[in-house]
């Protein structure tokens, strides 16, 4: 195996953690005047479930989040609204690991050439890049909004090899949701690593995930001892 790509969000970093610093330090600070008195957990918690994890897209999260909220009588700011406040600052909001540091430090000693094929707009995906503070491991970064064409589809991962310069046969793919990553993945030819973060159940066009992991440790070990093999 010569080559590693990840999705990005919810695979290299945490949402929730990310989620947290968006509502306590952005979402807060812009809206609370508009909600009645809130405590800011609770409403991290709020945003959180909004989210709704890999299912959900963003106008659906946010027109969830105009319902879950104590908005004072007409001050709900539309799901338009919304959604461009989130695209504008939860980007800032990613968070480094030392775990994540790690992974990609090992990968890179050991000369596997290391992507992204991540599905959003382009801006906002290369903030969260440079928030995270990787760009320095990567040899490849595909995004959707920028590349016109969004995960499943095989020819986002196609082109992410064809800047590494690898096969797919030579290559892993590591991502958190079952339909866009893994089963896109697999059916452009990469190897595929399903990272399950909070326990989500398996869903998609594939009967069963090909290799499951909890962690980005887990990932990281697994990834390693393949380059011993």
């Amino acid at each position: 195996m010569k080559a590693v790509l990840f999705d990005l969000d919810d695979t290299l970093y945490d949402r929730y953690p990310a989620i947290r610093t968006y509502a306590q330090h952005y979402f807060y600070k812009d809206f609370g005047p508009q909600l009645s008195t809130i405590d800011q957990e609770w409403l991290a918690q709020a945003l959180i479930a909004a989210d709704g994890g890999p299912l959900r897209g963003g106008r659906e999260a946010m027109q969830a989040l105009q319902r879950a909220l104590p908005w004072f009588p007409g001050k709900m700011p539309s799901w338009q609204e919304l959604l461009a406040h989130w695209r504008a600052y939860f980007p800032y909001c990613s968070h480094w690991t030392p775990e994540l540091d790690q992974l990609l430090r090992s990968l890179s000693q050991l000369g596997w050439k290391i992507g992204i094929v991540t599905n959003g707009p382009g801006p906002g995906q290369r903030q969260k890049i440079d928030t995270l503070g990787i760009g320095n491991y990567l040899d490849a970064v595909v995004i959707s909004g920028e590349y016109g064409v969004k995960k499943p589809d095989p020819a986002i991962f196609m082109e992410a090899l064809r800047q590494l310069g690898v096969a797919a046969h030579q290559s892993w793919f590591v991502g958190d949701n079952p339909a866009t990553d893994i089963a896109g993945a697999v059916s452009a030819g990469l190897r595929a690593i399903w990272l399950r973060r909070y326990h989500r159940p398996w869903y998609g066009p594939l009967s069963k995930p090909p290799i499951c992991k909890d962690s980005l440790v887990a990932v990281g070990e697994f990834l390693v001892s393949c380059s011993k093999d």
